[in-house]
């Protein structure tokens, strides 16, 4: 059931080794805590991808075939890899929808779209302009002020990129595994 869920997302290989070594990719999960059957580490590494959008009784289930493993480092990624998304749905890209991907996505498009309108980067400017005045007049709290902000804005823009990055490589995995 899960693991053919999961196929709508990602066309996994119909051997159990090669479909492994796919989720492993997927979910960042080391090579070497891949011991054990081939065929249940693939169901519940399926069901660890949907496992935030199953239903209690499915999360369950869940939980008892990552249990059901026979190594306790992979049942302990494992475990970890289900309160990811949990904790923060976009810590773990994998478990988001590809409509949510997009909605992220979209998000992030209109903030780099703005900061674009405003200029390169305002906080550049910013920092330009503060260090500047910092040099000439002598630090104040007015022109530090400035400087924090604009390091910020700086912050923001650069990791709106990096999420618009991670999204939109999910997004094209999935086109590509498909």
């Amino acid at each position: 059931m899960n693991k053919q869920k999961v196929n709508l997302r990602y066309s996994l290989p119909t051997n159990s080794a090669e479909a492994m070594k796919n989720l492993a990719l997927i979910l960042k999960v080391p090579t070497h805590k891949l011991v054990g059957n081939k065929e249940k580490i693939v169901v519940a590494m399926s069901g660890i991808i949907l496992y935030r959008h199953l239903n209690r009784l499915d999360k369950m289930s869940v939980m008892q075939m990552v249990q059901d493993l026979s190594h306790p480092q992979l049942q302990n990624e494992l475990r970890i890899k289900c309160l990811e998304p949990l904790i923060n749905p976009q810590w773990a890209e994998w478990s988001l929808t590809n409509e949510e991907l997009k909605e992220v996505l979209s998000f992030h498009n209109q903030l780099n779209r703005w900061s674009s309108l405003l200029g390169a980067n305002p906080g550049a400017y910013g920092v330009g302009g503060s260090i500047w005045s910092i040099a000439k007049q002598g630090a104040s709290r007015g022109n530090i002020a400035v400087l924090t902000a604009s390091l910020m804005l700086i912050g923001l823009h650069e990791f709106s990129y990096n999420e618009t990055q991670k999204y939109s490589s999910e997004l094209e995995r999935r086109k590509v595994l498909n």
